[in-house]
């Protein structure tokens, strides 16, 4: 028989036990009176139990009434008192959060963002994992927030876009130095370039000059799939590397490597995102990493300018 107990009833039995009224059981907990009136009806009819006294006075408790009020009223304190503590969990700013990256610029972009938040946040914590972009969207359960670099998924989550990322041709003074200084597209043609694969496919070059916007050709010395393998090879002197401008920031301020041709279109930038579940962003700690993202995007793409090097003369 108690199997057909239903909780929506024994929540309402236990409001108008508690106040002794229908009316106020109602003001309390939102529901009409009538379907209080009900609900006590059919727990009567169900454990053939009377529960309440009717009087003039108000409804009183039978003793079957105050037994089932005993023993279902700690289990509705739980019950609040969980959801108490979850609610603080949820509005804490201290906690984890997961982040991923997608294998491109993520240790670059990650690392900046979360280090920022570290400082200013003590009580945050992160784990972050990078993602293979040529693999498909790992499950909502498996992250808070996905950075990814390019064209966005087509998937249930919620895309925010962060910012753009610019491509240039980049080499070292050292190869220049050997090679000469290329002035239009033609001249990288026959130059060592360092290949990016992607998915199997080659990253094309969109080379800008004097003759406008084209891909360029160049003669493959290196074949890599990380742009931090690019920009080693960049920097050794070997090759020109196509990279982003965020990427060499630091290396462009030391003379390291310098820029070649003249800066793509803004229409050619390539859009960062931020990916998550719709839910996430209720999460405050979900919704600082994505807002600190969005507001600061383009000095996070340039932090902190390796400053483990700067410890050394």
């Amino acid at each position: 028989m108690t199997t057909k107990v239903e909780f929506k009833d024994i929540s309402n039995f236990v409001h108008v036990a508690r106040t002794g009224s229908l009316t106020r059981a109602g003001m309390i907990s939102g529901v009409p009176k009538a379907t209080l009136s009900h609900s006590i009806r059919r727990l009567e009819d169900l454990l053939e139990v009377e529960l309440f006294h009717r009087s003039q006075r108000g409804l009183q408790l039978t003793d079957a009434g105050r037994a089932l009020l005993d023993n279902t009223g700690r289990i509705f304190d739980s019950i609040e008192l969980a959801a108490s503590a979850a609610q603080r969990a949820h509005s804490s700013l201290n906690g984890k959060v997961r982040i991923l990256g997608s294998a491109e610029f993520g240790t670059s972009i990650i690392g900046a963002a979360t280090l920022y938040l570290a400082r200013e946040h003590p009580g945050l914590s992160f784990e972050t994992r990078m993602y293979p972009s040529d693999t498909p969207l790992p499950e909502q359960t498996e992250f808070d927030c996905l950075i990814f670099v390019g064209t966005a998924p087509s998937s249930d989550h919620v895309c925010r876009k962060l910012g753009n990322v610019g491509y240039r041709a980049y080499a070292s003074p050292l190869l220049l130095q050997r090679l000469g200084t290329p002035k239009s597209v033609e001249d990288i043609r026959e130059m060592p370039g360092i290949e990016y694969t992607r998915k199997g496919i080659a990253e094309p070059w969109l080379l800008q000059d004097a003759d406008g916007q084209r891909i360029g050709d160049y003669n493959v010395r290196f074949s890599v799939h990380d742009y931090w393998m690019a920009k080693f090879y960049a920097v050794s002197g070997e090759a020109i590397a196509y990279l982003p401008d965020f990427f060499v920031h630091y290396e462009v301020a030391e003379g390291d490597l310098i820029p070649l041709l003249q800066e793509a279109n803004e229409s050619e930038k390539i859009s960062v995102w931020a990916i998550y579940g719709a839910a996430r962003h209720r999460n405050p700690r979900v919704k600082l990493v994505i807002d600190t993202l969005c507001q600061n995007f383009d000095k996070l793409i340039r932090h902190p300018g390796y400053a483990l090097v700067r410890q050394y003369p």
